[in-house]
């Protein structure tokens, strides 16, 4: 399992695309068979949790589930607001879960992001 942000969410098509832990290659949800619900209501700045499965140049999510909602709702502003002269670096990160709740940690680890969590 590895857990990431949502930074896009189509609820329409059921795809997003999500930051994650390992700092690696953005993960692709590409319909509603990427979810273990689809109904369970996602949004931008949720963490997630999902088996990633490389495809080609891309790694694709299925079995995602939310882990906690709004954990990080203003990370896909500061990847944008990084495009500039002076990049901004996207905020630091980390997600501990503490009896089964993720908590935000003091800024430590990764400069560009880090999540932890308890493996199931």
């Amino acid at each position: 399992m590895i857990c990431g942000v949502v930074i896009w969410y189509s609820r329409v098509d059921f795809k997003a695309l999500i930051w994650c832990e390992d700092s690696g290659a953005l993960a692709f949800a590409t319909g509603p068979t990427s979810w273990r619900n689809p109904m369970v209501e996602i949004a931008v700045g949720d963490c997630v949790a999902f088996v990633a499965e490389e495809a080609g140049r891309e790694r694709k999510c299925r079995d995602i589930h939310l882990i906690a909602a709004q954990m990080a709702p203003d990370l896909p502003l500061s990847i944008q607001q990084g495009r500039g002269n002076t990049p901004t670096p996207p905020p630091q990160l980390s997600l501990c879960s503490t009896g089964g709740v993720a908590q935000p940690a003091a800024n430590k680890g990764n400069p560009l992001l880090h999540l932890c969590a308890s493996r199931d």
